[in-house]
């Protein structure tokens, strides 16, 4: 074997190794439409997120209305804060930019729960192209819910990214007590742009994992779907539907609907998101801790 034959093989390996270590950030927009006429709770937040290793720093940035803000300030919402999310010190930091603030707590540990025969972790559905799967659940004795998941061919490029696209309708049908007689129903229709070849997948799903294996805490980034608990009902369901689904989504929009009786559907709210920028630059270990600027409180 010659040198260069020697040469290329260790050479692949370094690249292969450094990307594995690279950092990633992202910035996404979520716009969420307001509900009703009056469109209530409507809002642009911007998230900027920094991955690196075991270790998260989501920036947020809340715009809305000077009487919502009053209402988010009111339910503990801080409009322009930072969290920090330490794995490997089992640490949340939260920190108000405004007030230059920052409180610091220990991570909730995953609840000790017995093992079950044949308890497993739900895996995730094998989607085909053009095809629907729908599912029933019974979640509560006077409520039916159903899924239905469609994979389809059409793509986009969404900051630079390549995706495909998927639809999700979650249906929730809420009985008279006792009967089949529906007294309203909610409608999640959920379209999004997956994408999971790009550079950073594998560091986002790795940090992921690791969050799931170490503490309860829930995700920061949610999607925007955390703004719909005041709103409409099941939202978690639909979390753990969409948790379900294979890759990243670079862009989706959420469209809510609801009829009461026998009255017309009616769409409640839109919640749209959309990764705005991606790129794998180092990162510097300042970011993921509080500045020594900000005063720490109880």
């Amino acid at each position: 074997m010659n040198k260069l034959s020697q040469i290329v093989p260790l050479v692949l390996i370094l690249v292969m190794a450094g990307a594995a270590l690279a950092d990633v950030s992202y910035t996404e927009e979520v716009v969420n439409s307001g509900v009703g006429s009056k469109k209530r709770g409507a809002r642009r937040t911007v998230h900027e997120i920094h991955i690196k290793g075991g270790q998260q720093c989501v920036s947020t940035d809340i715009e809305t209305s000077k009487a919502m803000a009053g209402i988010l300030r009111k339910q503990g919402v801080t409009l322009r804060g930072t969290k920090i999310l330490r794995l490997d010190q089992g640490r949340l930091y939260e920190i108000d930019r405004d007030k230059e603030t920052y409180r610091r707590e220990a991570l909730p540990a995953l609840p000790a729960l017995p093992a079950l025969p044949g308890a497993g972790k739900r895996a995730a559905p094998k989607i085909q192209t053009q095809t629907q799967v729908q599912t029933q659940v019974p979640s509560h004795p006077n409520r039916e819910i159903s899924v239905r998941t469609k994979a389809l061919k059409d793509t986009l490029r969404v900051a630079g990214v390549l995706c495909h696209r998927v639809a999700v309708e979650m249906t929730a049908r809420h009985f008279k007590l006792g009967t089949k007689t529906v007294q309203r129903v909610h409608r999640y229709l959920y379209q999004a742009w997956m994408a999971d070849g790009f550079p950073g997948y594998k560091d986002i799903t790795a940090f992921r994992k690791k969050q799931e294996q170490t503490t309860s805490l829930a995700p920061l980034i949610r999607g925007g779907l955390e703004q719909l608990a005041d709103s409409i009902e099941d939202p978690e369901r639909l979390q753990s539907e969409l948790a379900l689904l294979q890759g990243f989504p670079m862009q989706s929009e959420l469209k809510v609907y609801s009829k009461v009786g026998k009255g017309r559907e009616r769409q409640l709210l839109r919640l749209s998101r959309k990764v705005l920028s991606l790129s794998q630059k180092p990162l510097s270990d300042a970011l993921f801790r509080p500045s020594r600027k900000l005063k720490s409180i109880p």
